[in-house]
């Protein structure tokens, strides 16, 4: 395990009051912890913004309008509850309320009445959503394969899938 080092405080230590080419107290840590987390993070960013900026060029819709679609259209009926899709895209009832609105103002998804359960309302992606759903997918297919597939090998692939795996595992 990595320990947490810091340099020496006070006048003394030229080295730490230099800072050693690193800035702030976060900079003098060396801890193997934080070192993963910053690379695991640096590389979602990376390849979010890589991934959502070329779907919107290529389709016109941001990343999160594509998670929105990818959520109904994988769906088992093709439809989901408001707060389902709250949860499937991390977003609060209101954020996504706010989400669905635009959507639907686009032309991509409806609105539905619940015949179960007067109380609830379903999203479902329109005819246009469909199309738009099919197209992003290809897109972003692409924009993966691209991105994150060819600069890995198979086993790192292999690698990759069995640490995202067994983190994803590791609370339940």
């Amino acid at each position: 395990m990595a320990t947490t080092t810091f340099p020496g405080r006070g006048g003394d230590d030229k080295e730490a009051a230099a800072g050693e080419g690193t800035c702030g107290v976060l900079g003098q840590i060396d801890d193997e912890r934080l070192h993963l987390m910053g690379l695991f993070i640096r590389a979602h960013r990376r390849l979010t913004d890589l991934l959502g900026r070329e779907l919107e060029e290529s389709v016109g819709i941001p990343l999160v309008w594509f998670d929105v679609l990818i959520h109904i259209g994988g769906a088992p009926d093709g439809r989901l509850t408001m707060s389902r899709l709250s949860t499937d895209v991390a977003l609060t009832t209101g954020g996504v309320t706010r989400l669905v609105d635009r959507m639907v103002e686009a032309g991509l998804v409806a609105r539905q009445n619940c015949p179960s359960d007067r109380r609830s309302i379903h999203v479902v992606l329109t005819p246009e959503g469909q199309a738009m759903l099919h197209r992003a997918v290809t897109e972003h297919i692409d924009g993966i394969e691209r991105h994150l597939m060819a600069p890995l090998s198979g086993v790192n692939r292999a690698a990759l899938e069995a640490v995202l795996t067994k983190l994803l595992d590791a609370d339940r």
